[in-house]
C-alpha cells in the first residue's frame, strides 16, 4: 500500500546557535504544526559529505505522522543557510515553501558554534582563540579532528557569514517568503518572536506563555561516556533509522550534560573577528534596516 507524501512547507533554515532548537521545540507543540522527529536530518545539504538522512524515502518517512490537521509541516536544518545547494534543492522538492532565518551576533555565534562543536566531538581545540587562528589550516584539509562527522562546522567564520548568506538567499526567495528574528530579541521578547513565527506560517495563536530556553551551552560530565555514546547514537541513526533513539541512550545523554560557561575572548581575537566580520554585518544591516553597530563593537562575550 502506497502511503500519501505530505511535504513540508516550511523550513527553519538556520542559523546555528541563535534560538532555532527553541523555536522548534516551541513550534512541535502547536496543536497545528507537524515538525520532523529529528530536527536536523540536513537531507538537502548536499554539499556536505556526510549527512544525517541522505535517502527521499527516509526524508519522507519523517513526516508520516501528519495529517490534514496540520497546517504547517517542517524541519530545521541549520547548515540549511550555509549550504549553496540546500535552497534551490528545497525550492526542486515543494512548492511555495515559508522560511524562517534566525541571526545573531557573528563574534558571538561562532564562540557558540566553537563550544557546540567541542560537545559534539568535532572539535578537539578547547580554546577559541586557537581555533580561530586554525581556519586556514583547516580550509586545506590541515588539524582536522579524527572523526570530524562536517568539517565545514570548524570554518567559524565562514559559517558566520550571515550578511553574505542571507544576501543570496533573497537572491533566491521572496523577502515576504522569508521571517527574520535576532537571537537578542527571542531572549528578550519569546512571546512576541512567538507570535511573529505563527502568522508566518498563518497559524492561530495557541496562547503559549511559557518559553524555555532549549540547547544552552554544555559540556561533558564524562568524556569517555561521551565518545561511547556518541558511537552508539550514530550506528542507530545508520542502521536503526534516523527517527530512532533508545530511551537509555537518551537519557545516558542528559546524564551527561552540565552547563558551560564561554570564556572572554582576547582582545587580540576579539578585534579580529570584528574587522572579519565588519562588512558581512554592514550587509546584514543594508538587507534587514536594522541598527548593528553594537555588534561592530568590542563587547564582553556574553554565555551562548
Amino acid at each position: 500500500m502506497n502511503r500519501k507524501v505530505i511535504k513540508p512547507n516550511f523550513f527553519i533554515l538556520g542559523a546555528p546557535k541563535c534560538g532555532t532548537t527553541s523555536i522548534a521545540a516551541w513550534l512541535s507543540e502547536h496543536p497545528e504544526v507537524f515538525f520532523s522527529p529529528i530536527k536536523e536530518p540536513m537531507f538537502f545539504y548536499t554539499d556536505a559529505a556526510v549527512r544525517y538522512v541522505n535517502r527521499l524515502d527516509k526524508y519522507e518517512q519523517l513526516f508520516y505522522g501528519a495529517d490534514p490537521s496540520h497546517q504547517a509541516i517542517g524541519e530545521a536544518s541549520t547548515r540549511y543557510l550555509f549550504s549553496e545547494n540546500a535552497v534551490p534543492e528545497i525550492l526542486k522538492y515543494t512548492t511555495k515553501p515559508r522560511f524562517i532565518v534566525m541571526l545573531r551576533n557573528p563574534i558571538e555565534m561562532a564562540q557558540a558554534l566553537h563550544q557546540q562543536s567541542l560537545f559534539d566531538g568535532d572539535e578537539n581545540i578547547k580554546s577559541f582563540d586557537k581555533a580561530w587562528s586554525l581556519q586556514r589550516d583547516r580550509e586545506n584539509g590541515r588539524n582536522i579532528p579524527k572523526g570530524c562527522f562536517d568539517v565545514n562546522r570548524l570554518f567559524y567564520g565562514q559559517v558566520c557569514r550571515l550578511g553574505s548568506q542571507l544576501k543570496r538567499l533573497y537572491e533566491r526567495v521572496p523577502k515576504e517568503d522569508v521571517l527574520l528574528i535576532r537571537n537578542e530579541d527571542l531572549k528578550s521578547d519569546p512571546q512576541g518572536e512567538y507570535r511573529r513565527v505563527l502568522g508566518h506560517l498563518s497559524l492561530r495563536d495557541d496562547g503559549r506563555h511559557i518559553f524555555p530556553i532549549h540547547n544552552e551551552a554544555k559540556a561533558h560530565r564524562f568524556g569517555m561516556v561521551w565518545h561511547i555514546l556518541r558511537a552508539m547514537h550514530r550506528y542507530i541513526r545508520k542502521f536503526g533509522g534516523p527517527h530512532i533513539r533508545s530511551k537509555l541512550v537518551q537519557h545516558l545523554f542528559e546524564l551527561d550534560q552540565k552547563p558551560r560557561q564561554r570564556k572572554q575572548l582576547s582582545n587580540y581575537t576579539e578585534n579580529q573577528m570584528i574587522e572579519y566580520f565588519f562588512s558581512e554585518i554592514e550587509l546584514l544591516e543594508e538587507l534587514t534596516g536594522w541598527d548593528l553597530s553594537s555588534w561592530k563593537r568590542p563587547t564582553i562575550a556574553s554565555r551562548a
